[in-house]
């Protein structure tokens, strides 16, 4: 009797072959089925960045330089609003350029306001005082030198002896002038005899500083000068004098 062989027969081989690959495609959906399905972890959300300076094309290039002006010309920058403040500022901006502007109601009116007078203010701070700038150039480049009050000196010659007092009487000449080099013959002197607290008042001080001999620039802040009801009608506004004062004689009072 012949003995069975335990090999499988071609046709066997082949219906195994297909029932593996069945069980191994089901067995991949499963799994694949399994990972699409499965919750994914909560990635962080990163914070919005936007970069410090934009590459605009060359046809964008001036419309963003014009909101850069725009922002700076009304002091924006200066504002120090919050970062929710500006993009509010912003959306608002934007409602505009759609055509459904927001109403400026009772409490955007007063912000409107309160912002005009802080970049009013902050513009008058900043505006330049020809004054100030004025006498600033006198101690940096002339080295001229001040008192406590704000008149501003500079002896040319020492002279001798003692200077004057408030109550003394004083012979002096004296040139009177603007900054710019003009001169004022109606406010100018020659051997004037004249009690030294008489004179006005950043001159009075001046004069206290010179001795007999003794000559000087006398520059004469508007404060120290006439009165705003006295200010001669011939001079500009609040402008600083020039003197030029030279020391005849003391006569000390009695």
């Amino acid at each position: 009797m012949k003995k069975q062989s335990n090999v499988p027969l071609p046709a066997q081989n082949s219906r195994w072959l297909l029932l593996a690959l069945l069980l191994l495609g089901v067995n991949a959906g499963l799994l694949l089925w399994h990972f699409r399905s499965a919750p994914k972890p909560a990635e962080p959300v990163a914070a919005a960045v936007v970069p410090a300076v934009q590459i605009w094309t060359r046809e964008l290039a001036p419309y963003a330089a014009l909101g850069s002006f725009m922002a700076e010309n009304n002091r924006i920058p200066d504002l120090q609003w919050s970062a929710a403040q500006f993009a509010a500022f912003q959306q608002g901006f934007h409602s505009s350029y759609e055509g459904r502007g927001l109403p400026l109601d009772e409490a955007a009116t007063k912000l409107r306001d309160e912002i005009s007078q802080r970049v009013q203010a902050m513009t008058e701070a900043e505006r330049p005082d020809p004054v100030k700038d004025y006498f600033r150039f006198l101690r940096e480049k002339e080295g001229v030198k001040v008192t406590p009050s704000g008149l501003h000196f500079r002896i040319t010659e020492e002279g001798a002896g003692d200077t004057p007092k408030p109550a003394d009487t004083v012979v002096i000449s004296y040139a009177a002038g603007l900054p710019d080099g003009k001169s004022l013959p109606p406010l100018s002197r020659s051997r004037a005899k004249v009690v030294v607290r008489d004179l006005l008042p950043g001159l009075a001080e001046g004069v206290q500083l010179l001795k007999v001999g003794g000559k000087g620039l006398i520059y004469v802040p508007p404060a120290l000068s006439f009165k705003e009801t006295d200010w001669p009608p011939q001079l500009p506004p609040r402008v600083p004098l020039v003197f030029f004062v030279e020391m005849h004689d003391i006569i000390p009072a009695p």
